[in-house]
């Protein structure tokens, strides 16, 4: 018989033992509390092109700084989305089930590093940490950093949960369980591994989810449109070989979707897309958008699923994390840039 590698995981779980994304394996301490922890991270500060290190623009975006950001903490990786709160205050999640904090540090504008680190498990509403892999698969992540209200989309088991008070500069907060989960017969046909993979809040009560892969033919990817107990479907169309990684409102007309691809030999490549938001969305709107900067080699870029926003000034400035997988040949990247005239 062969083993998949969900049911390899599934035996090894029933052992004693987690398998991370990405084959590492380590085993899980019995009745582990689900406790916040401090989370010590590095940053390496790196070019936009290696190549020509005085580069600063890509298409509509300014380059601001970029982190290597790495950590001792064997939890610390897959991170899958990232919003931003004031002060520099960031909140991510990872694809194993946790919560990740840390403020960044910068000068004159420019990212040059991070400090506070916190991690910390996304609780189930019965205050439990995801038991497997599959379970604590959370992909992508929208916050109100004012009144704390958070919402988590999960992939595998295809769901949402709800979380209030979550606060970075309040480690306790993370300790909370989920105020609620919610799940909808329309992701029935989602494929398990590419679910839900951006999340955004479109004002109104609104939130749409995407799926990176549940698509018809012609890159036309399934969209979600929440309202209180009222779920429409949309669609989303995506140009060429280009998947949505995560998705944040830019303002009441405008959505910023940010884009993935893999090829070889060229590795992986990143593009951010503006999409214009009709005054009604009906059910069976198609949304359309227009590619505004592609990252790819030999720019610094690596496997980004993570997009924020931040308003300063007078002055919109994007932030973009990646997923490493837990693979050695991967990294996690930090990387700022301000959005210019995209008009």
């Amino acid at each position: 018989m062969a083993f998949t590698m969900n049911v390899l995981r599934r035996l090894l779980i029933g052992l004693g033992v987690v398998v991370l994304a990405g084959g590492a394996v380590y085993a899980l301490a019995p009745e582990a509390a689900p406790q916040p922890a401090k989370l010590a991270l590095t940053a390496i500060p790196i070019p936009l092109n290696r190549n020509n290190p005085a580069q600063d623009r890509v298409g509509a975006l300014r380059f601001m700084g970029a982190l290597v950001l790495r950590s001792s903490d064997r939890d610390f990786g897959g991170v899958s989305a990232l919003r931003a709160g004031p002060d520099g205050h960031m909140l991510a999640i990872s694809d194993t089930g946790n919560w990740i904090s840390f403020a960044t540090i910068e000068r004159d504008g420019w990212l040059i590093g991070v400090e506070s680190g916190l991690i910390a498990p996304l609780l189930d509403v019965a205050g439990s940490r995801p038991p497997s892999k599959e379970d604590g698969d959370a992909e992508s992540l929208e916050w109100d950093p004012q009144a704390g209200t958070a919402t988590v989309s999960f992939e595998q088991d295809h769901r949402l949960q709800h979380y209030t008070l979550i606060d970075p500069e309040r480690p306790a907060s993370f300790a909370a369980p989920a105020h609620s989960v919610w799940r909808t017969p329309l992701t029935a046909n989602w494929p398990a591994n590419s679910g839900g993979e951006a999340l955004a809040d479109i004002g109104g009560g609104r939130l749409l989810l995407i799926s990176e892969d549940a698509q018809a033919p012609g890159g036309v990817h399934d969209v979600l449109i929440r309202n209180g107990d009222q779920v429409d479907r949309l669609a989303l169309t995506v140009p060429g070989a280009w998947h949505p990684t995560d998705a944040i409102r830019l303002d009441d007309g405008h959505l910023l979707v940010l884009l993935r691809r893999l090829g070889f030999p060229g590795g992986f490549a990143a593009a951010l897309m503006l999409v214009p938001l009709p005054d009604t969305l009906a059910p069976g709107t198609m949304l359309h958008g227009s590619i505004i900067a592609t990252l790819k080699s030999p720019l610094t870029i690596d496997n980004m699923e993570g997009l924020a926003l931040r308003r300063e000034a007078g002055r919109t400035f994007v932030y973009m994390v990646s997923d490493d997988n837990f693979f050695p040949f991967q990294r996690t990247l930090l990387m700022k840039f301000e959005l210019m005239q995209t008009e």
